[in-house]
């Protein structure tokens, strides 16, 4: 019998049992048969020499029985097969070289092992067990004599030593860094999706190719692990966006989700999409935020609303698993099986935290007493299982296993680049990363001349705000430590530092009629969103309390005695909870609602202040409110409304589209007409902009955005 039969033969990640006839991948069994894996077992039998056609040919297709064309489709077949279950690639072979018109190598390093242990079936045991492994009988047998019981108390202390000798070595800190980087994409769109609570940027790898979503045509798409063009997957649904979600063991599935509309939505259609390009098929009738599969590649977690999930490759009957404390996602399994690890969020504060559900289905949070970092999610295992990294504050941290309660993490990534989503590549020490470095730019368009230029460059400004007296201005700008408030005259001098860490202001503020005050949106880490206000030129800040816990789109009235303010859009709020918009009184410091105000958010009162303009929670809509008369009337409807703005004249109520639809609107106020003012420009070396209000020369404001998110290789040691 040829060696390869009689044991098994171990490469890499996989396992060949040549007599049974069954390939393993880190212990789960491929669907694989035939004559791939006896063209496997004969290029293992003598690794590193030819396999000649030939000899393929004799032993598999017999000259007799077969026609050359039979064979020589039968072998190509097969080999592709082959190829893709080890996740190899001709152009860059791992495991099996082709000598045209030759034959095949196996160029892989191979071992040959004992026939590893197995559950008493003949095959190993499933990576997925949710039942607490018991001792069996025979810890409980009686030693035969005194002899016996002193040897095996002897072995047991010595053996006890031993594991709290490696137990402790195990714990000692060890130092993970980066030895190269390598950058594979140059789309700069790795990950566009329209904005979702969770993080749905996932890129997913079989160790072979990486699996990604961009925006545009052809959304689903990969790429080899070394770099090289890129290759698309069919959209199994007409939605332009669709988010990549896990990759099934063997990386020949991936779990997709739709998009659906300009606010996202918190559960969606999942969608099971070959990678190989055959046709794809629903996940049942399954909606839900996230989804993996488990080891084993026939069981798939899902999370749906404030509960996870188990289910089969059809989707039928879910049994649910448990209750979490908020909206969990990125859900990732141990290789094992019997961790579920995920991040939640929870509450009204957006505070992201990470759980573990073991094989007793208890849930407990991971790095509760951790304070260095904030917004801690997306974890993921190393390849070799021995390290868990996460993402906290846009880099990646990493801590050694097993996690305890006095675990400290350490800095794995630095510098500018911001990491939104990483993967580990299965069969090397490496993981892959969608990064980008962030700027922007405030530019004016001036719409007699039809030209754009930028304004204040040297401000690095996300959004500048002119304050009514013609004379300051004010703007938000990132730092290392996040964003802080500046103020400055309308030369672009004196410039005064307003906020600081750990006070991170948005992108949202406005300026009191009579320019002495000013009122932002700004958090601190883990709180919730607020509105602050104070004197315009710094000083102590007030803080609008809280209900509603969440503040947005501060609007003064026109004696600056109160602040009209809204709440966060709807994909960012509690489900099934309704927004409305808010009056808060500055000197009794009473916050009232305003009537007739409920499902509407983004409120923008207009610069002769008779009117409130406010969008519908689906971005579908937008009403306005006649201060005089204090009654609502629709405005306008349209398939996409995002940040809103009035003209100078308080004539017209601007709005964007989408990302991916550049258009910029207006509606008239007098009678609803709905016109397109022009399609967005997008300057060289940025990804988007957008419009958000008028300079005090009547030109358009726009701020232009450098988010171009690729993927990297980066080794790790």
């Amino acid at each position: 019998m040829p060696f390869a039969a009689q044991q098994r033969m171990h490469f890499g990640p996989f396992e060949l049992n040549a007599h049974a006839g069954e390939l393993y991948k880190c212990g789960l069994k491929l669907k694989l048969q035939g004559h791939p894996i006896q063209i496997l077992a004969m290029l293992l039998e003598r690794p590193g020499e030819l396999i000649t056609r030939e000899e393929i040919q004799q032993k598999l297709w017999p000259r007799e029985s077969e026609t050359f064309v039979d064979f020589e489709h039968g072998l190509n077949t097969a080999v592709r097969k082959l190829r893709q279950a080890l996740g190899d690639e001709a152009e860059t072979p791992q495991y099996i070289e082709t000598l045209p018109r030759r034959g095949y190598r196996f160029v892989g390093a191979i071992a040959a092992e004992d026939v590893a242990q197995t559950n008493g079936t003949g095959s190993p045991k499933s990576a997925i067990d949710s039942q607490t492994v018991l001792p069996g009988k025979a810890w409980l047998r009686k030693p035969k004599s005194s002899r016996s019981l002193w040897i095996a108390m002897a072995a047991v202390v010595l053996l006890g030593f031993a594991a709290w000798s490696l137990r402790v070595e195990l714990r000692r800190p060890e130092t993970l860094r980066i030895t190269d980087t390598q950058q594979l994409t140059f789309n700069g769109t790795v990950g566009y999706f329209s904005p979702t609570v969770e993080n749905y940027r996932s890129i997913q790898t079989d160790g072979r190719r990486i699996y990604y979503s961009v925006l545009g045509d052809h959304p689903l798409r990969s790429i080899s692990i070394r770099g090289g063009e890129e290759a698309t997957l069919p959209l199994p649904f007409s939605d332009v966006e669709a988010a990549i979600l896990h990759i099934s063991p063997d990386g020949s599935t991936l779990i997709v989700r739709q998009v659906l509309g300009a606010a996202g939505g918190n559960e969606a259609p999942l969608w099971l999409v070959a990678t190989n390009g055959d046709a794809a098929r629903r996940l049942g009738d399954i909606e839900a935020q996230d989804a993996a599969f488990a080891p084993d590649g026939k069981t798939i977690a899902f999370a749906k609303g404030r509960e996870l999930f188990l289910t089969d490759l059809q989707g039928t009957t879910p049994a649910k698993l448990a209750d979490t404390p908020g909206h969990a996602f990125w859900l990732r399994w141990s290789r094992d099986g019997r961790v579920l690890r995920f991040s939640v969020l929870a509450g009204d504060d957006f505070q992201f935290t990470l759980w573990e559900l073991g094989s007793d289905r208890r849930l407990h949070q991971l790095l509760k007493n951790w304070t260095q970092g904030t917004h801690v999610c997306c974890g993921l295992w190393s390849a070799d299982a021995n390290y868990y990294l996460f993402s906290s504050d846009n880099q990646y941290w990493y801590i050694r296993e097993p996690i305890t309660s006095d675990s400290q993490p350490s800095l794995l990534t630095t510098g500018g680049l911001r990491l939104t989503a990483a993967t580990p590549n299965p069969l090397s020490n490496e993981i892959f990363v969608s990064a980008y470095t962030p700027s922007n730019t405030v530019f004016e368009w001036e719409p007699k001349a039809d030209r754009l230029s930028a304004i204040y460059p040297d401000l690095q400004a996300i959004r500048i705000y002119f304050a009514p007296d013609g004379k300051h201005l004010a703007y938000v700008k990132r730092s290392s430590t996040g964003t802080e408030l500046w103020q400055a005259e309308t030369d672009g001098r004196n410039r005064r530092q307003l906020t600081a860490n750990p006070l991170s202001p948005g992108s949202l503020m406005n300026f009191s009629p009579d320019s002495q005050k000013i009122a932002f949106v700004a958090r601190k880490p883990d709180q919730p969103w607020r509105i602050y206000w104070g004197p315009a030129q710094g000083g102590k800040w007030q803080e609008i309390p809280a209900p509603p816990d969440n503040q947005s789109d501060p609007n003064w009235s026109p004696d600056g005695a109160s602040i009209l303010f809204g709440e966060l859009p709807e994909y960012m709020t509690v489900p099934g909870i309704k927004q409305h918009l808010y009056l808060y009184n500055l000197g009794s410091q009473r916050t009232d609602t305003l009537p007739d105000s409920s499902g509407l958010f983004s409120p923008r009162r207009s610069p002769d202040s008779h009117y409130i303009a406010a969008m519908a929670a689906d971005y579908q809509s937008m009403s306005i409110l006649d201060v005089a008369t204090g009654g609502w009337s629709p405005l306008v409807s349209h398939p996409n409304i995002d940040n809103p703005f009035w003209s100078p004249d308080s004539k017209w109520v601007y709005f964007n589209e989408s990302e991916r639809n550049l258009n910029v609107w207006r509606v008239r106020i007098s009678d609803g007409r709905k016109e397109r003012v022009f399609l967005r420009p997008t300057p060289p070396n940025y990804t988007s902009c957008w419009g958000y209000g008028f300079s005090p020369s009547a030109g358009m404001l726009l701020t232009c955005s450098d988010m171009r998110r690729n993927i990297f290789a980066l080794e790790l040691k």
